[in-house]
């Protein structure tokens, strides 16, 4: 049987998905299969004492991505959401925390437990634009998924804000923007506000994506099935002026 032991806050643990990267190729191909879900997953915090900040707030933001993909996703059901929003108060609530003092062993505890929500959640639902996003351009520039998700996030989820309101609300509450909120936008400056404060690459070009590959990310991205399943259409023109915009 397959046991996992966690060191990072992706919360991968908890899910069916493999993302293989093909370097020769400049893609990353992405697959769901029951085989790959752990028989026994265990959470031992003191594994992440000596994760470097940078990598504590990058996998911990792609976690967070997973929460929130999970909460809009089109085939999201009450108890999905549920557990989404749970993992966002926990990450929100304790990365911060994990970033000032790394030997903070509750807040590593506590984070390790909005990444597990934050797995279980994704792992039953379907991902949507932003997963299938930073896909393509992982697999073609060679940047770390934990770091695309920090910077595409809040742009992605400003994209989708009016596709999907009372998601995006409850979002919003989660991270403390207040009891549900009626601005569309405000989960999405929730998340820019926390990234700013994250030591990790605020815009696309400081993590090293050449400009000139953006047209040809768009492209990709736009047959990806996965940007397909987005609960806003997008188009490859969208999809280009995200990218622009987080460049």
């Amino acid at each position: 049987p397959l046991i996992a032991i966690p060191t990072t806050y992706a919360g991968s643990e908890m899910t069916p998905v493999v993302g293989i990267t093909d370097r020769n190729e400049g893609r990353k191909r992405v697959r769901r299969d029951p085989a790959a879900l752990p028989r026994l997953a265990i959470y031992d915090p003191e594994v992440t004492l000596d994760l470097s900040p940078q990598l504590t707030a990058s996998t911990a933001m792609n976690a967070l991505a997973h929460c929130v993909e999970a909460c809009y996703a089109t085939d999201a059901s009450p108890e999905v959401r549920s557990v989404a929003l749970d993992g966002t108060r926990h990450i929100v609530r304790s990365l911060p925390l994990c970033v000032a003092r790394g030997d903070d062993l509750d807040a590593r505890e506590d984070l390790m437990q909005g990444a597990y929500l934050a797995g279980l959640s994704i792992g039953n639902a379907t991902m949507a634009l932003h997963h299938g996003l930073c896909h393509v351009l992982g697999g073609r520039t060679g940047v770390a998924h934990g770091v695309l998700n920090a910077i595409m996030l809040p742009h992605v989820m400003r994209f989708n804000a009016d596709a999907a309101p009372d998601a995006m609300s409850a979002i919003a509450e989660a991270m403390g923007a207040g009891a549900r909120t009626r601005d569309a936008d405000a989960a999405a400056r929730e998340t820019f506000a926390l990234l700013e404060s994250l030591p990790v690459p605020k815009r696309l070009r400081d993590a090293g994506v050449p400009a000139e590959v953006l047209e040809q990310v768009a492209g990709e991205a736009a047959e990806s099935p996965t940007v397909k399943a987005n609960p806003k259409p997008v188009s490859e023109a969208d999809l280009l002026e995200l990218l622009r915009a987080a460049w």
